[in-house]
């Protein structure tokens, strides 16, 4: 009886011994199998994939970054793959820890065809992740144009915010995307939307000298006298950089020439200032106003003398510039070219303005 016992005690201790280790064993396996799964993705491996979750591997598995399988063949362009995950069952909309979903990663390598295929399994085409990019955002700042084409398509909200209040357009516009621009444009995003620093798409285009894109963005009907911070114009800011390209462009589109900014600067003010002849001649020759005074009274005539520009100032003399305004110092053009040592602009003014000789005697005679 004894024995019997023994035997019996020593038969379930071999039972329950099996038993476990036998459920080791299968967690090995299924933990082997998710790490092939895991591997096979990121080396592009169909085969080994399909091994796998014949094998019976979790698709909704995660590598250390917390990475799906499908969310790895979206970001390599695997588009076998990803067919593959999602026929097994694959959550299309599952992200990583950050938020962002494997249409973001196929949107950012522009891997159309992987794109398309997780748009028709029912990608949400507008999650956002955590740093505010939604898959159109990120297909703009690359340059995806195909992608942007088809995420429009697929109903992709167009003016999504970044945490910095710039959309896809503004970021296309920034970073000289013009095919991106024009699907965009095309789709009806909204043309003057403003960042949080309150500069409209047009503005942007202008800051980054894109004459392309800011033909494309005034044929949209942007707002071309628009008035940004410090009451800046789209003019103004392209007077700022001296592209002469966009200023004619934004001339011949029928901009205002005389829009002050905050200080009381005019376009034809800061081209003079900064001795931008060719500028200085355009908006001369377009009407811009000579003798606008800034909030200290300075005029452009007195700022191409100040900076010594003698070019400008010829333009301005040409055009009849008022040689009499004083700033609020009681500067004249004529005296700021005598007291800075610019002696062939005094003789450029005197010879254009030979009034001034019996106007400022005192003047003369120390000259």
């Amino acid at each position: 009886m004894c024995l019997i016992r023994i035997i019996g005690a020593v038969g379930t201790c071999v039972l329950t011994t099996l038993s476990r280790w036998t459920c080791v064993a299968t967690r090995k396996t299924k933990a082997s199998e998710r790490t092939n799964l895991l591997d096979a993705c990121v080396n592009g491996d169909v085969a080994e994939v399909e091994r796998a979750l014949r094998a019976g591997a979790n698709v909704e598995s995660r590598n250390a970054d917390g990475w799906t399988p499908l969310i790895i063949a979206a970001d390599i362009g695997n588009v076998d793959i990803a067919r593959m995950l999602l026929k097994d069952g694959a959550d299309v909309n599952a992200t990583t820890p950050r938020g962002s979903p494997a249409l973001r990663m196929a949107a950012a390598g522009g891997h159309v065809a992987v794109a398309r295929l997780l748009l028709e399994a029912g990608a949400n085409p507008n999650i956002l992740a955590d740093d505010s990019y939604a898959p159109l955002t990120i297909a703009a700042v690359r340059g995806h144009t195909e992608v942007v084409r088809l995420l429009v398509e697929y109903k992709a909200y167009l003016d999504i915010q970044l945490c910095c209040g710039n959309t896809a357009l503004g970021i296309a516009c920034e970073n000289g995307m013009v095919n991106t621009v024009e699907k965009l444009l095309e789709a009806g995003a909204s043309v003057d939307l403003l960042d949080n620093d309150g500069w409209t798409p047009l503005i942007i285009a202008v800051l980054n000298g894109r004459d392309d894109i800011t033909r494309l963005l005034l044929k949209h009907n942007a707002d071309i006298n628009f008035k940004g911070p410090r009451h800046i114009t789209a003019l103004r800011a392209a007077t700022e950089l001296g592209n002469i390209e966009v200023v004619r462009t934004l001339i011949c589109s029928k901009a205002s020439l005389n829009d002050p900014s905050e200080d009381g600067e005019t376009p034809l003010f800061i081209a003079a200032k900064k001795g931008y002849h060719g500028i200085v001649q355009l908006l001369v020759n377009h009407g811009a106003d000579l003798n606008r005074q800034s909030i200290t009274g300075a005029t452009a005539l007195l700022m191409a003398s100040m900076f010594n520009h003698q070019e400008s100032l010829r333009i301005l003399l040409d055009a009849e510039a008022n040689v009499d305004l004083r700033d609020f110092c009681g500067w004249t053009a004529l005296s700021m070219a005598y007291f800075s040592g610019y002696p062939q602009l005094v003789h450029l003014i005197l010879e254009r303005r030979p009034a001034l000789m019996r106007d400022e005697p005192e003047l003369i005679h120390q000259i």
